[in-house]
């Protein structure tokens, strides 16, 4: 969501209007969503994004509408305990603080931040968005690794690349959010597991290559929103040669047939991927997985394969499975532990696989 939101806070901005970017800015105990959630406010009311839903997001929304009057931020608490949480009105337990923050579409020092924020976006980097907040007024600084905002790097230094923190320095709260895009999947295939992958990748935002050796099926005309389509020599041999993987990239494995498949795994687990997954049954990965610890392939590389691929949520069809294999990687990105190859199967036949898929 984040790809689309700060897109259209820079298409607002362009246009010279004046919006408000509501952010989560400190979360305790359970939340309805994560440091580092927001939502776009306009003044028409529409929004885009969230905060948590509910009525905190209702509270929030309200909020807005007085900030793009007033033009002044506000911070708010909300306690999600007690009496509250208990009638449902807030069904989580904890504290939130969200900053509501008023984007001036005139003020011409905001359209080059989010213009850098929406252009590292697209090549597939990671920035943060700095805000100094001072008595009720804030400061939007887009910072990154290589130099900008340099009052502001040292505290982004000593950060997880993926944490938004609310700090205190020399008196001034700062809001330290990272845009950090949800990283790359390669598909390895261009069946009809692969086309619903792709489709649900780019509706979550997540940039998408899709390799094959058939050039009638990895094209444009079934992978309209990918954004790279590699048609590999026969085979798969060498199908990520000049490929930049690294601990950020996926590799998703659902080729048409168990000896693609194994090829293409030999080959990534000689990468950086920073995920594995390769689609079948039990029965299928102890043969594959035979085969190449004969060629040396140590468990060790072995296990960090995750197959049977996805959550074992019963999926049948191509557009099931695609939702339990980017589940598991939400849920992977989430912080959530799922040992690889401890999932039950798709089902005892394994994914659905037609030869010609």
């Amino acid at each position: 969501m984040s790809k689309y939101l700060y897109r259209h806070v820079l298409d607002c901005l362009t246009e010279r209007q004046r919006l408000v970017l509501a952010t989560v800015a400190y979360r305790s105990g359970s939340g309805p969503r994560e440091a580092g959630a927001s939502m776009a406010v306009k003044g028409n009311g529409e929004s885009l994004g969230t905060v948590g839903g509910g009525l905190l997001e209702a509270q929030v929304l309200t909020a807005a509408q007085e900030v793009l009057k007033s033009a002044h931020p506000v911070c708010m608490t909300f306690s999600l305990t007690g009496n509250e949480a208990a009638g449902d009105k807030m069904i989580c337990g904890g504290q939130v603080e969200v900053l509501v923050d008023v984007l001036e579409g005139n003020n011409p020092a905001l359209l080059p931040i989010f213009e850098k924020i929406v252009a590292a976006q697209g090549e597939g980097r990671g920035v943060w968005l700095i805000r100094s907040i001072r008595s009720e007024q804030s400061e939007q600084v887009a910072a990154s690794d290589s130099g900008a905002a340099e009052s502001a790097l040292p505290l982004v230094r000593s950060r997880r690349r993926n944490e938004t923190a609310l700090i205190t320095s020399g008196g001034v709260r700062y809001l330290l959010q990272p845009v950090v895009p949800p990283g790359r999947i390669i598909i390895a295939g261009a069946g009809h597991v692969a086309q619903e992958l792709a489709a649900l990748f780019h509706f979550l935002g997540i940039r998408t290559a899709v390799i094959d050796d058939r050039g009638e099926f990895a094209g444009r005309d079934r992978f309209p929103t990918a954004e790279e389509i590699v048609i590999s020599p026969e085979s798969f041999q060498n199908c990520f040669l000049g490929m930049a993987i690294d601990g950020d990239c996926s590799i998703v494995i659902v080729t048409r047939g168990h000896k693609h498949d194994r090829n293409v795994l030999a080959q990534a687990l000689r990468t950086d991927a920073g995920y594995i997954g390769m689609i079948g049954s039990r029965r299928k990965r102890d043969v594959i997985y035979q085969s190449l610890r004969e060629e040396g392939v140590s468990p060790d590389d072995l296990a960090r394969v995750h197959c049977p691929i996805g959550l074992s949520i019963g999926a049948q069809t191509p557009a099931e499975i695609s939702v339990s294999i980017a589940a598991e990687l939400i849920a992977l990105r989430a912080g959530k532990e799922i040992l690889p190859g401890e999932k039950p199967a798709t089902s005892d036949r394994g994914a659905y696989r037609p030869e010609n898929h």
